[in-house]
């Protein structure tokens, strides 16, 4: 009986972190990756060390480049962004979120645009030496994947069961340069 309980007892733990490393969720479409985890969404494509994506918390998304320069939260720069037979001027915000540093791309809806519009995305960052940086990333899939991000972000806030607390809720603090999903036209 004592080896049977034990048997049963490991089983039970290898089950219960087994299920905690499935967690994340993974697709692939096109160039991007959609990675569901808990409490976050993220639609994203890389070239290099830098990324580009959307990022969803609760029900908010924010549009995003991350590099490996450091920013500092609360910083704010203009950028340009180009596309097919498109360009556009845009601002980035620094901004700390969950320990990681995003710079934020506003207006969301022009970002959004290009996205939609595909083929291949550029971003010329200043430096401070007086200087570009230029990222450019596919837009393969981009589209798609921002829909599936998106639609999985509303399924999640419409599953999540109201937190029973006898304290007023706190209002969740926007993220800047986020929008709320109820915002946003796909």
């Amino acid at each position: 009986m004592k080896s049977f309980l034990r048997r049963l007892y490991i089983a039970f733990l290898l089950a219960f972190f087994s299920g905690n490393l499935w967690a994340i969720e993974r697709v692939a479409i096109g160039n991007w990756i959609v990675q569901t985890s808990t409490g976050s969404i993220e639609a994203s494509t890389s070239a290099g060390s830098t990324s580009f994506g959307m990022y969803c918390q609760s029900d908010q998304c924010m549009f995003y480049l991350h590099d490996s320069l450091r920013c500092h939260p609360g910083s704010r720069s203009p950028i340009l962004m180009s596309g097919l037979g498109n360009a556009a001027s845009l601002n980035m915000q620094c901004a700390q979120i969950n320990g990681v540093l995003f710079q934020i791309l506003e207006p969301f809806n022009t970002v959004l645009d290009e996205v939609r519009r595909g083929g291949i995305v550029s971003f010329a960052v200043p430096l401070q030496n007086s200087s570009f940086g230029v990222s450019r990333f596919s837009l393969n899939g981009g589209f798609e994947a921002v829909r599936k991000a998106l639609q999985e972000a509303g399924n999640t806030k419409k599953v999540m069961p109201k937190p029973v607390d006898p304290r007023p809720a706190q209002p969740l603090q926007p993220l800047p340069g986020s929008r709320r999903l109820q915002d946003i036209m796909i």
